[in-house]
C-alpha cells in the first residue's frame, strides 16, 4: 500500500515540487495551502508523513494535532529560524530547508515513514502490555486472599485491594518498598524466614500465624530465574473458619462419642457382610460382659440364639426386631428388641444395631395384665356407659352400664362395630378425629343425641380417649359415655333465661338512652362506670371516653355542685333528692339542674357507688321563678317588690356558709327565712338544728349549745349532746340572739371565729362544720352602744343581713296570705274556706298589722273555729280586734328597728352606720310613717280620683284605696264603669 503525504505549504511552487518529487518515488502525495485544510485532511485520516511550512499561519495547531495522532512531522523552513528550535517548537523528527533539495526531501519522507512504523509496533506493544496488566490485575482482584507480588530483592510490586487492606500501612507506588518492612514486627519475622528459605532452596514456603484472634496462612512460591528466583509471590488467606470448622467437629465428634457411650441402650456397630463387631459402647459391654477387645474380636453369630437368622437380618437391611433371645459371656440368654440402622461408611457397609433388653417387660406385662383385671373390676361397677375399640372399630370391651343402657348383652356386643351406635355427624366428625389422634391429640368430646333401649331420647357426652403404646402407637380406643340430659335441660333454660335477660338488658338500654336527664354511675372511688347519651350534652361527659375516668377529672371542675352531691353521697350512703343547683354548661351558659343521687348497694347490702341523675329544670325554674314573683318562695308567701327583691338575696346566699343575721319585727317570719336558706343549700341533707335563745337561762343556754359531761354541774347526770355538735355538717339557727348574757357571746364568738368550742364541764377542744343563722328583732347596733351587746360578735354576725318589712309594708300581699291560711286552716278544720268577705277584706288592707303575719294568721284561726264554711264575715270575727282595727290611727311601734334602714331603701343595699354615731340614728318608728288611714266604704270620688292617680291601674289603685281589687271590681261595676 502507498505510504500518504501531506503537504501543507504555503507557497504554491513548493509543494508542486515536493508533490511531484514524492510522487515520482511512489508516494500518495496530499497538498494543503493553509492550516485550515491540513487540519480537515487529517481528520479525513491520517497520513504517513506532515511537511509543514512553519511560517504558515496555525501550523502550531496542525503541529498539535498531527503529535495526537502520531503523526511524524518534518518542518520546511527558509533558513531564518535555526533548526533546533524549530524542531522543537513543532515537535519535529527534521528539518527541510528552503529551497528544497531532493536528495533530502527523499530521505526525509524514507525517515519519517520509518518513524511512523517504529510507533505503531510501540503502540501495539503498548496495548499487549496494558491487556496483560488487565489480566493480571483481574486473577489478583479475584483470588480470595491477599497476593503481593515480590522481585528478587523483597521489593513490593503489586497487589490486590485485599492486600492493601491487610498490610499495615498502604503500599507507595512511588517509592519501591521492602514487603517485610510493611509487615508487624511477629509476621516480618515469620515470613522473613520463609522468604529466605524459598530464595535458598527453590520450594514453596507455608507459614501459619495469629493475628488479634484470627489465623492466616501465607504461602510463599519462589519466581524461577536465572542464578536463582527473580521473584516470589506471596498469597495470605483468612483460615480462621477453616480452623472452627475443625475445632467444632472434633468438639461434635466428642459429644457424639459421650452420647453414644453414654447411651443406656446397648449399641453395636456390625460389618453387614460377615457380621464382624466393628464398635460398641459401654452398655453393650456391660450387657454381655465382655471386654473392650473381646467384643471386638466377635461377630453377631456368637452374641444371638439364632445366628443364621439374625445374619440373614442383617444382611437384609431389616430395621426393627421386636424379639429375640440374645446371650451374654456366661451362656445366660436374655429377650432383647433390636433396632438397626444401615449405611455405608468408608466403601464399606454398616450396620449399628440398637439393642434393648427386655427381660423387665415380661415384669410389667404380667403387671399389666393384673392391672387389666383391676380395670375390668373397677368399670364394672360404674354407672358411666365404658366402651372400647379398636383401630379397626370393633368393640373389644362394654361395662355393664352401656349394655344396660342399650339393651344389649355385654358378650355379644364384643366383635362388632362401634360406629352404628353413633349417629351420622358424630360418626364423620369421629373418623376426623381418629386420623389425626395420637399423643397430640389423645382426647376427642363429643355430645350425642341418642335414644334409651326403652326409647327415651337421652344426651350423652362422650369421651374418647386413646389408648397408646410406648411408640406412641393408637392401640386402642376406649370411650366414656355421661348422661347430661338434665345438664341440657339446664342449659336450655339458662340460655331461655339469658335471652330473655339480654332482650331485658337492650330494653333497659334503650330506655336508658331514651332518657332526656343526665345518668352517670361511680364506684365507690368516683370513677365513672357508665353514663348514658345525655351525659354528653349535659355534662359534657363522652360515654366512650369518661368510663374509668375521675368524675372531677371528666367534668373538668372541682366546684361542680354534681360532684359535691356524689362526694356527700359516697360519704354518708344517704340519698340526696330534689337538690337544686346552677352548673354552668360550655354549651348551654348558666342552667338549673335538679340533683336526685342514690347509693348503689350490691347483693350483700354493701354500698359500692352512686347514682347521679341530673334534669336540667331551667325552664321549670323559670316558671316557677315566676310563679314566685307572684305567690312566694320556698314556703314564705308575697309577692311585693320588697319580697321580690329578698327572694333575689336568698338564692344568692342558699349556695354559701356565710353567716347570715335575720332581722325583722316579731312575726314577720324569720324561721321560715332560715328554713329556706338551709333547705336550698348544699346542706340540706344535713340536719337543722333550732335555738331560742330568749327562752333559756345563761346556764341552759351554754349546755344547750355547747353540750356539757358528766357531773360538769348539778343535774349532769350523764353526757348531753350540744346543738352544735348536732347540726355537724348543717345548719345551727340562732333565734333571738340579742336576748343572750355576755358570757355567752363571749363563748359564742370564740366558735364563730375558729370553728372550735369546749363541752361545759370539759377541757377537750372540739371543732364543728355548720352554717350559722341568727335571728333577732332588737336593735343590735342600739344594744352596742348601750353595751348590753359586744361590738365584736355584732360585726362578726352582721355578715349578711337580710331584713324582713312588716306585713303593714306589703299589703298587697294580705289578700295570698289569707288565701293560703283559708287553705291550711281547710284541711286542719276539715271546713270548705272559699275566702274573706268584701268588708273583712277592706278591714285587713286599712288595718295596720302590729303583729304582722301571726297576728293574721291568728285572726283567721279564730274566724275560721267559728265559720261553719264557705266564706269568712266579719261576724265570725272577734268583737275587740274588730273595734281596735277600724279605730282610726292605730299603729304601735315595732319592736324590732332596722339601724341601718332608711325610707325606700332595701336593706341589703343600704350604708351600714358607724357604731358610734349614736345621735344620728333615729328610732325606726321615726323612719317608718303610719300607713294611711282610708275610710272603711270609699266612695266614688275618692275611687275615681286614685284611679286617675294610677293611671287607672286597678291593682295599684286597690293598694292605694287599701281595698281587696275584688271590692273595687265590684264597686267599678255597680257604677258601670267596669269598662
Amino acid at each position: 500500500m502507498k505510504q500518504t503525504i501531506l503537504v501543507a505549504d504555503g507557497d504554491a511552487a513548493i509543494r508542486s515540487l515536493i508533490r511531484d518529487i514524492l510522487s515520482n518515488r511512489g508516494y500518495r502525495v496530499l497538498t494543503a495551502s493553509t492550516a485550515v485544510e491540513a487540519l480537515g485532511a487529517l481528520e479525513r485520516g491520517a497520513p504517513d508523513v506532515i511537511f509543514l511550512d512553519a511560517s504558515l499561519d496555525g501550523a502550531e495547531m496542525v503541529a498539535g494535532e498531527a503529535g495526537r495522532q502520531g503523526v511524524p512531522l518534518v518542518a520546511v523552513a527558509d533558513g531564518e529560524e535555526s533548526p533546533a528550535s524549530l524542531t522543537e517548537r513543532l515537535d519535529a523528527i527534521g528539518y527541510l530547508q528552503k529551497p528544497v533539495r531532493r536528495e533530502w526531501l527523499e530521505m526525509l519522507a524514507r525517515q519519517g515513514a520509518v518513524f511512523r512504523d517504529c510507533l505503531g509496533r510501540g503502540r501495539r506493544r503498548a496495548e499487549d502490555l496494558s491487556l496483560s496488566r488487565g489480566f493480571l490485575e483481574a486473577v489478583l482482584e479475584a483470588d480470595d486472599g491477599a497476593i503481593y507480588l515480590l522481585d528478587a530483592d523483597g521489593v513490593l510490586l503489586r497487589t490486590n485491594l485485599l492486600g492493601e487492606q491487610m498490610l499495615q500501612c498502604a503500599p507507595d507506588a512511588g517509592e519501591a518498598q521492602r514487603y517485610l518492612d510493611l509487615l508487624s514486627g511477629h509476621s516480618s519475622d515469620l515470613q522473613g524466614a520463609a522468604l529466605g528459605r524459598a530464595r535458598d532452596t527453590g520450594v514453596i514456603q507455608r507459614v501459619e500465624e495469629h493475628r488479634g484472634g484470627t489465623v492466616y496462612a501465607t504461602r510463599i512460591r519462589p519466581v524461577p530465574g536465572k542464578g536463582g528466583p527473580s521473584g516470589f509471590v506471596v498469597k495470605t488467606v483468612d483460615i480462621s473458619g477453616r480452623r472452627r470448622s475443625e475445632v467444632e467437629l472434633a468438639e461434635s465428634e466428642k459429644r457424639y462419642r459421650s452420647v453414644y457411650e453414654a447411651c443406656r441402650d446397648a449399641i453395636i456397630m456390625f460389618d453387614r457382610n460377615d457380621g464382624a463387631v466393628l464398635d460398641c459402647n459401654a452398655a453393650a459391654r456391660r450387657l454381655y460382659g465382655y471386654g473392650a477387645e473381646e467384643m471386638l474380636a466377635l461377630t453377631i453369630l456368637e452374641l444371638t440364639d439364632e445366628p443364621e437368622r439374625s445374619l440373614e437380618m442383617i444382611r437384609a437391611g431389616v430395621e426393627h426386631v421386636p424379639l429375640r433371645y440374645h446371650r451374654n459371656k456366661v451362656g445366660v440368654s436374655f429377650p432383647v428388641e433390636v433396632s438397626m440402622s444401615h449405611f455405608v461408611h468408608n466403601g464399606r457397609e454398616v450396620c449399628t444395631a440398637y439393642i434393648r433388653d427386655i427381660s423387665q417387660h415380661k415384669v410389667v406385662e404380667e403387671a399389666l395384665r393384673e392391672g387389666a383385671r383391676l380395670y375390668r373390676a373397677v368399670v364394672e361397677d360404674q354407672t358411666e356407659l365404658i366402651c372400647r375399640y379398636n383401630t379397626d372399630n370393633q368393640v373389644t370391651f362394654a361395662n355393664g352400664a352401656f349394655a344396660r343402657f342399650f339393651g344389649v348383652d355385654e358378650d355379644e356386643i364384643v366383635g362388632t362395630e362401634f360406629f352404628p351406635h353413633v349417629a351420622m355427624d358424630e360418626r364423620r366428625d369421629l373418623r376426623s378425629w381418629l386420623r389425626d389422634a395420637g399423643p397430640d391429640n389423645p382426647v376427642f368430646d363429643r355430645e350425642q343425641h341418642v335414644r334409651r333401649h326403652d326409647g327415651e331420647a337421652r344426651w350423652i357426652l362422650w369421651t374418647n380417649r386413646t389408648i397408646l403404646d410406648y411408640r406412641g402407637n393408637i392401640i386402642e380406643i376406649q370411650a366414656v359415655g355421661r348422661d347430661i340430659t338434665e345438664q341440657k335441660d339446664a342449659e336450655r333454660a339458662l340460655a331461655l333465661a339469658t335471652e330473655e335477660k339480654e332482650q331485658y338488658r337492650q330494653n333497659l338500654e334503650a330506655i336508658f338512652r331514651s332518657i332526656p336527664d343526665a345518668i352517670v354511675s361511680v364506684d365507690s372511688q368516683c370513677r365513672i362506670i357508665a353514663t348514658n347519651s345525655a351525659a354528653a350534652s349535659l355534662l359534657a361527659v363522652e360515654r366512650e371516653r369518661a368510663v374509668g375516668l375521675d368524675f372531677e377529672e371528666a367534668v373538668n371542675d372541682s366546684g361542680n355542685p354534681c360532684l359535691s352531691v356524689l362526694k356527700q353521697v359516697l360519704k354518708t350512703s344517704k340519698a340526696v333528692r330534689g337538690y337544686e343547683a346552677e352548673i354552668d354548661l360550655a354549651a348551654r351558659g348558666q342552667r338549673m339542674v335538679e340533683l336526685n343521687c342514690t347509693p348503689l348497694i350490691d347483693h350483700e347490702k354493701r354500698h359500692t357507688g352512686a347514682v347521679l341523675v341530673v334534669r336540667d329544670v331551667s325552664r321549670i325554674a323559670d316558671l316557677e321563678k315566676r310563679l314566685q314573683e307572684r305567690h312566694g318562695f320556698r314556703g314564705i308567701i308575697g309577692r311585693s317588690m320588697g319580697m321580690q327583691e329578698m327572694y333575689k338575696l336568698l338564692e344568692q346566699l342558699s349556695p354559701l356558709d356565710s353567716i347570715v343575721l335575720i332581722l325583722g319585727e316579731s312575726g314577720t317570719g324569720k324561721e321560715l327565712v332560715a328554713e329556706a336558706l338551709h333547705y336550698g343549700g348544699p346542706r340540706a341533707g344535713a340536719p337543722l338544728i333550732k335555738v331560742n335563745c330568749s327562752a333559756l337561762s345563761e346556764s341552759l343556754l351554754e349546755s344547750e349549745l355547747f353540750g356539757h359531761v358528766r357531773g360538769a354541774f348539778t343535774g349532769a347526770v350523764r353526757d348531753k349532746v350540744g346543738r352544735i355538735q348536732a347540726a355537724q355538717g348543717g345548719t345551727l339557727f340562732l333565734d333571738e340572739i340579742g336576748d343572750i348574757s355576755p358570757l355567752i357571746q363571749l363563748k359564742l364568738l370564740r366558735f364563730l371565729e375558729q370553728k372550735e368550742y369546749e363541752r361545759v364541764g370539759e377541757s377537750k377542744t372540739r371543732s364543728a362544720d355548720v352554717r350559722i343563722i341568727a335571728a333577732t328583732n332588737v336593735n343590735l347596733l342600739q344594744a352596742v352602744m348601750k353595751g348590753t351587746f359586744r361590738e365584736d360578735l355584732y360585726y362578726r354576725l352582721n355578715v349578711m343581713p337580710v331584713q324582713l318589712p312588716p306585713l303593714r309594708d306589703r299589703q298587697g300581699d294580705i289578700p295570698l296570705l289569707v288565701e293560703h291560711f283559708l287553705e291550711i286552716f281547710s284541711g286542719q278544720f276539715n271546713k270548705a274556706f272559699k275566702g274573706v268577705s268584701d268588708e273583712v277584706m277592706d278591714l285587713f288592707m286599712s288595718y295596720a298589722w302590729p303583729g304582722n303575719v301571726r297576728e293574721l294568721r291568728h285572726i283567721l284561726e279564730h274566724a275560721c273555729i267559728l265559720s261553719p264554711g264557705k266564706e269568712i264575715g266579719i261576724e265570725h270575727m272577734r268583737g275587740d280586734l274588730v273595734s281596735q282595727m277600724r279605730t282610726p290611727g292605730y299603729a304601735p311601734a315595732p319592736s324590732a328597728p332596722a339601724p341601718w334602714s332608711a325610707p325606700g331603701v332595701m336593706p341589703e343595699l343600704a350604708p351600714a352606720p358607724s357604731p358610734y354615731a349614736q345621735a344620728s340614728v333615729p328610732p325606726h318608728y321615726a323612719q317608718v310613717p303610719a300607713p294611711p288611714v282610708f275610710p272603711r266604704k270609699a266612695g266614688r270620688e275618692e275611687v275615681l280620683a286614685a284611679l286617675a292617680r294610677c293611671g287607672w291601674n286597678k291593682a295599684r289603685a286597690a293598694r292605694e284605696l287599701g281595698i281587696h281589687r275584688a271590692t273595687l271590681y265590684r264597686k267599678l261595676k255597680a257604677w258601670g264603669l267596669d269598662a
